[in-house]
C-alpha cells in the first residue's frame, strides 16, 4: 500500500464537491485541488517566489484552458520538491498562472484558497487513486 493522503471534500454551493489536499511545497505548507481532467499540475503565479525563491519562469506558449474563459498567460517553472505526504517528487516542471478567479469564486462559498491544482501528470506519475469511501488519495 502506498502513500494516503486525507482527502477534504470542499461542497460547491450544496450541489457538487471539489477535493482538496495538504502537500508541501519546498517544505512549506500547500493546499491542493485535485483536477484528474488537469493534464499538468499548477501553482499560482503569484505565489512562486515564495514556494520557490528565484524561480527561473519561462513563457509558455502552448494553448491552455479549462479554468476560466479566454487567454490564460502561463508559465513553466521547475519546483525543487513537492511533498504529498510520504511522496516526494524533485525537480517537477509545473505551470504557473494566476489563480486569482478561482480564489474569488471559493470565497463566496466560504472556502479555502488554493495555491495549486495537482494535475494529471503527477497523479499518473504516483500512480494515484482516489478512495472516496473512506476519503484518500493514496499514491504508489
Amino acid at each position: 500500500m502506498g502513500t494516503k493522503i486525507p482527502l477534504n471534500y470542499l461542497s460547491i454551493d450544496n450541489e457538487g464537491i471539489h477535493l482538496m489536499i495538504q502537500s508541501l511545497v519546498n517544505g512549506l505548507k500547500a493546499n491542493l485541488l485535485i483536477d484528474t481532467g488537469a493534464s499538468r499540475t499548477v501553482l499560482d503565479v503569484k505565489r512562486i517566489n515564495y514556494y520557490e525563491p528565484g524561480a527561473k519562469l519561462r513563457k509558455n506558449n502552448k494553448f491552455f484552458s479549462g479554468i476560466g474563459a479566454g487567454d490564460i498567460e502561463t508559465y513553466l517553472a521547475p519546483i525543487s520538491l513537492i511533498e504529498l505526504g510520504e511522496t516526494k517528487i524533485k525537480d517537477h516542471i509545473v505551470v504557473l498562472f494566476d489563480l486569482k478567479v478561482i480564489n474569488q469564486s471559493y470565497a463566496v462559498f466560504d472556502l479555502p484558497k488554493i495555491d495549486g491544482v495537482l494535475g494529471g501528470d503527477v497523479l499518473k506519475a504516483c500512480n494515484a487513486m482516489i478512495d472516496y469511501k473512506n476519503g484518500f488519495l493514496i499514491l504508489e
